[in-house]
């Protein structure tokens, strides 16, 4: 009877997740679209800016449903993570669409532009620096991580993993770009160049990792904490992590359709969206499983996001965003490699 109401439960948290999650991405995505137009090039601030936002909804959406229904995972500690991510959305907010309160910095970050620096308010900067530092700070004392646990806010355990996935991960989207260019099914958008590539790669990841995590934040949390905590028991592991994957490529359906991803190829880039969010996801969710933390999740999804505007530009963009390598549907037969062999570890068989 109480594994009933356990699953009972655990179904009205997942649904009202997900009923508030896509009806805020559907009705922002149209706002923007209405007010903004078409995505196309050159792409405005605003547009940039949107898309960031866009990334910041699943996340609310869980820290609502964990305030509503109670969750014993919101201890002091969590509060005050989730509330210095809030202040950052609201700050980001004011300074996106209005006007910077004391000026802006410019910082070469990638993902955001990967030739240039990109302005960024300094007020929003200065409250993601600090709510990282804050993050490691609440993860020193034993105490302090133990109240993260049930929220997956602490950096868990076999830490050595925050370092062997995101290499290994790196690894293969860096070898999908090379033979999108050995193929001739890319040209580099700039020049081919391995070593402004690599030069221009690490020291923007680095300033993304303090600048940029509630962006991933937003998406990982709302994705691999708060549903795939629900999913797994209900469906168990491996029906959990196909169903969430498919659940996060249909939340991408608006960027497809405005011409953001896979432009032009609404029907096969809804397709490949989809399957290339159950093969990350089944990464992404391996190493959750395997620390027991989100963090590694916001790694690994700034990591490859911060690769692809880079290897466009250095070693090759995809003449075909379907039929290539890189993000294209060649390039998937990588990621479902690397896919496969972590699907074979026993951590998926563990019982919630």
């Amino acid at each position: 009877m109480t594994n009933t109401i356990e699953k009972s439960q655990l179904k009205k948290e997942l649904f009202t997740f997900l009923i508030l999650t896509f009806t805020a991405t559907f009705i922002f995505s149209l706002a923007v679209y209405l007010i903004l137009g078409p995505f196309s090039s050159p792409v405005s601030k605003l547009w940039f800016s949107s898309l960031q936002v866009y990334m910041f909804i699943p996340a609310i959406s869980a820290i609502f449903c964990l305030s509503f229904f109670k969750s014993k995972a919101l201890t002091n500690e969590t509060k005050i993570i989730f509330s210095i991510f809030l202040i950052y959305v609201l700050v980001f907010l004011l300074e996106s669409y209005g006007k910077p309160f004391i000026g802006t910095i410019g910082l070469p970050l990638v993902s955001l532009h990967p030739t240039n620096t990109t302005e960024i308010p300094l007020v929003s900067m200065s409250v993601a620096v600090i709510g990282i530092i804050t993050v490691i700070i609440l993860n020193l004392k034993k105490k302090w991580r133990n109240n993260l646990k049930d929220s997956r806010l602490y950096f868990g355990k076999n830490l050595i993993y925050y370092l062997i996935i995101p290499l290994l991960l790196s690894a293969v989207i860096l070898l999908t770009y090379l033979f999108n260019y050995i193929t001739g099914l890319g040209i580099p958008g700039k020049e081919y160049n391995l070593y402004i590539f690599l030069t221009t790669l690490i020291p923007s990841l680095i300033l993304s990792i303090f600048v940029l995590w509630p962006n991933y934040f937003g998406e990982e949390y709302g994705w691999r904490a708060y549903l795939q905590d629900r999913l797994f028991p209900l469906l168990g592991s491996y029906k959990g992590v196909l169903i969430l994957g498919i659940i996060w490529g249909l939340w991408h359906i608006p960027l497809i359709m405005m011409g953001v991803i896979y432009p032009g190829q609404s029907v096969l880039g809804i397709l490949l969206m989809v399957i290339n969010t159950i093969l990350m996801g089944i990464i992404l969710s391996y190493a959750v499983l395997k620390t027991e933390s989100i963090w590694i999740a916001v790694l690994l999804h700034l990591v490859p996001d911060t690769i692809y505007p880079t290897a466009n530009y250095f070693i090759a963009t995809s003449i075909n965003p379907i039929f290539a390598f890189g993000t294209g549907i060649y390039g998937s037969v990588f990621l479902a490699i690397f896919a496969l062999i972590l699907l074979r570890s026993d951590i998926w068989k563990l019982k919630y």
